[in-house]
């Protein structure tokens, strides 16, 4: 077997075996990669479901003016209570108040230098909201140069015919340290919208550049889909211009509210692990170099006599 024949062999048992090879090997990589995505989307579900429980914890602990009240006995305890309130947390309480049946003021509440405009909670949405469904109701107010407030009413007791209004305006820059607390180790954007896809705080503090700024469109149409399908916990792959990204979203107990968490999915930190995928790959294909030339020594041992000769001549 001459020196050209010997790389025509090697490279004929080599292409024979590396091309199914890579073959399933592209699909090991690309399964492999599809896993890491699953992966990472479920560990965005579970830091969502979680996020969305502390919150909600949150908003009953500070954020829930009959909590507030609960001890109170009477319009004279509800009002010193409401006042004990504002004095001792003026960074939560801006402003609280008490209303009658009508929502005429019977008290009113509010930490020094902390409210700009005077509210009126007669003429308030809230307070429409609150009447007639007989229960609680609340919006988030979003101010141009002060973190993002809720404007809260809540009938007590709750029923047909209320005795009397809670009313208030609690400030959210706690809940969006908290929020921020939570999102520090995004590799992404972590972070709280209310029912209409606006973001009341954010890991990368976009809200607080812009307030009242939009989720990203991804965002949105996640949390579309969420509520066309009545789910409280939604993760999905989301494609957008040409990029893939990977979101979750999770319910606010108790709210119209939804946690949400988005990264690219080129900036997955797992995706390192697939250096491993990689590494086997490679592995093969130098061990498929190697039998081959292995195959050509063996081969070179085994058959170098030749083929057998003729059993004989003619004439």
């Amino acid at each position: 077997m001459n020196g050209r024949n010997k790389y025509k062999f090697i490279a004929a048992v080599a292409a024979l075996f590396l091309v199914p090879f890579l073959i399933l090997s592209r699909h090991f990589i690309y399964g492999e990669r599809e896993l890491e995505k699953k992966d990472v989307l479920r560990y965005l579900e579970l830091r969502t479901l979680t996020g969305a429980g502390i919150i909600s914890d949150v908003l009953n602990l500070n954020y829930s003016l009959s909590r507030l009240t609960a001890s109170a006995k009477g319009r004279e305890g509800v009002r010193a209570e409401l006042q004990r309130r504002v004095k001792e947390n003026p960074f939560i309480y801006s402003e609280l108040a008490l209303l009658g049946p009508s929502g005429s003021e019977l008290a009113r509440y509010s930490a020094e230098k902390s409210v700009k405009a005077r509210l009126e909670y007669a003429k308030s949405q809230v307070f429409a909201e609150a009447r007639q469904a007989g229960g609680a109701a609340g919006a988030v107010e979003y101010g141009e140069y002060t973190p993002p407030a809720l404007v809260l009413c809540e009938a007590r007791p709750e029923g047909a015919k209320p005795e009397y209004y809670l009313a208030g305006r609690l400030s959210l820059a706690y809940l969006g340290e908290v929020v921020r607390m939570m999102g520090k180790n995004s590799s992404g954007n972590f972070g709280l919208v209310d029912g209409g896809g606006q973001i009341i705080a954010d890991s990368m503090s976009m809200s607080i550049v812009k307030p009242g700024l939009k989720a990203p469109p991804e965002v949105v149409k996640m949390l579309s889909v969420a509520l066309e399908r009545a789910d409280d916990n939604f993760s999905s792959e989301v494609y957008f211009r040409g990029r893939v990204y990977l979101v979750s979203v999770s319910a606010v107990g108790g709210t119209r509210w939804w946690m949400y968490e988005i990264m690219d999915a080129a900036d997955m930190p797992s995706r390192r692990a697939s250096a491993w995928a990689v590494r086997v790959v490679v592995s093969g294909i130098l061990l498929i170099l190697a039998f081959s030339v292995l195959t050509w020594l063996l081969a070179l041992r085994w058959l170098k006599d030749g083929p057998p000769p003729a059993s004989g001549s003619l004439g």
